[in-house]
């Protein structure tokens, strides 16, 4: 009964997050556009503030291993707060929007491994993939509806970019507040769920070889996730001249699609594996990249006009925004390679940095390319570095280098009858000799730090000039 109170808890708790996050983080390139008048080249380096805390929030997880999932995420979203109260009530200028929007993304980034590891604690049995397509499902359907009140607010002039008060900001912070209320009650209706999952016997991340394909697949996705968050949005804001209501009426669509689309991801993991859903992941991605890039050629030489351009990338956003359900496949991948369930949270986070020391590193350099070189090349990266999924998919194939461990035999993680506990210590992990990688993170921190500092004085530059 706790367990079923609990998902209930935390289903409305990032129903309520991801309606916030419609509400502000999702419309934060208008905002940009609006408020400080950026080009293709400085939204770009903006995505360096933005994205750099998926860096750092490995070092805050693993700086803080008294507190358990619970109270990370409840860490996350008041540093969400905190964002989201300068942003929308103070009207900070150009260098102090910068730091708040860092605050606000720490937060987010903070929660989204922390999230997947919940998901995967609350489901049954044989049936993480479905649960976890049911919350992504129902965060699906708080951002569709955030789509529709920012549809309307902003045709009805209730919101608006300006200097000043920032009202869909201020109702995200209204949202995200109660949701914070919400895990709270969560961490006191299953207090086993707030406990952090480690070894004893380890001290440092669990970063590991055998943990590669999960690495490698994480650093795509962040380097496709810049066509989801800038250039599919630059789309319709730069090339068709349309303003954030257009965004939202088109984001409802594509989370109307997306709570269709996100469960049948997680049956097909169930059914049929990871392997398989990293090919399906591939051919999708790839070919719904190669319609965007042909898109904007058409709209930017002029084969493609008035109504033709605008169904053409409408269709295309929609499309870019479905493939992020299948971020699915690469959670599952992580629990099927991980050796304990310790492993999995942490690496979930590592992996989450490893995205976006690609986000950081190349957001500037693809702003670059929309500019001076043209809008459909940015798409034709995005399709090019699909090849890499198909790649992993059949190197986990080969003999020898499939997953070593599975969890068809492992009960739920938070089952603590007998009959669980003697099935857990039957089980054999079959385990290789491999090194320890935990100098990684490091490299990846100070690496980016010194060229997080550095772009940001080249957007100054280029702001001002």
């Amino acid at each position: 009964m706790d367990k079923e109170r609990a998902r209930r808890l935390f289903l409305t708790a990032f129903f309520l997050f991801a309606l916030a996050n419609g509400l502000s983080g999702s419309i934060i390139s208008n905002y940009f556009k609006d408020v400080f008048q950026v080009d293709s080249v400085q939204r770009g380096l903006l995505e360096i503030p933005r994205e750099l805390p998926g860096v750092v929030g490995v070092f805050v997880i693993a700086a803080l291993p008294s507190l358990g999932n619970v109270s990370l995420s409840v860490l996350g979203f008041a540093l969400y707060c905190v964002g989201l109260l300068v942003l929308g009530l103070f009207s900070p200028g150009y260098f102090v929007m910068q730091l708040f929007v860092f605050t606000y993304s720490l937060g987010d980034h903070m929660v989204m491994p922390i999230r997947d590891a919940i998901a995967m604690d609350l489901a049954d049995e044989g049936k993480t993939g479905t649960f976890l397509g049911r919350y992504r499902g129902m965060m699906t359907l708080g951002s569709m509806l955030a789509s529709a009140l920012v549809f309307v607010g902003f045709r009805v002039g209730f919101f608006y970019f300006r200097t000043g008060v920032i009202p869909s900001f201020c109702a995200a912070l209204v949202f995200l507040i109660v949701a914070l209320a919400l895990l709270c009650r969560l961490r006191k209706t299953l207090p086993a769920l707030d406990v952090r999952k480690r070894s004893g016997e380890r001290r440092r991340l669990p970063v590991r070889r055998r943990y590669l394909p999960y690495y490698i697949v994480t650093a795509v996705y962040g380097f496709q996730k810049r066509m989801r968050l800038v250039f599919a949005p630059w789309v319709i804001i730069e090339l068709l001249s349309m303003g954030a209501d257009t965004v939202a009426l088109l984001g409802i669509a594509a989370y109307f699609c997306g709570g269709w689309v996100a469960p049948l991801i997680g049956k097909f993991l169930d059914r049929y594996g990871v392997q398989k859903g990293l090919v399906l992941e591939s051919a999708g991605v790839a070919g719904v990249f190669l319609f965007a890039a042909w898109a904007a050629s058409g709209i930017v030489n002029g084969s493609l006009r008035g109504w033709g351009g605008m169904a053409a990338a409408f269709a295309s956003y929609i499309l870019i925004f479905l493939t992020d359900h299948f971020n699915s496949v690469h959670v599952m991948l992580m629990r099927e390679l991980s050796e304990s369930p310790a492993d999995v949270m942490e690496n979930l986070s590592f992996g989450l940095s490893v995205d976006h020391v690609l986000a950081v590193t190349v957001s500037g350099l693809l702003g670059a390319v929309w500019k001076y070189v043209g809008p459909q090349y940015v798409f034709l990266l995005g399709a090019a570095v699909c090849t890499v999924h198909l790649g992993v998919a059949l190197w986990l194939k080969r003999p020898g280098r499939g997953p070593p461990f599975t969890d068809r035999r492992r009960l739920s993680l938070l089952d603590t009858s007998k009959a669980s506990r003697r099935r857990r210590n039957t089980v054999k992990i079959r385990t290789v000799k491999e090194e320890n990688l935990c100098f990684l993170p490091l490299q990846f921190f100070f690496g980016n730090l010194i060229l997080h500092t550095y772009m940001l004085i080249i957007c100054q530059v280029i702001k001002f000039a």
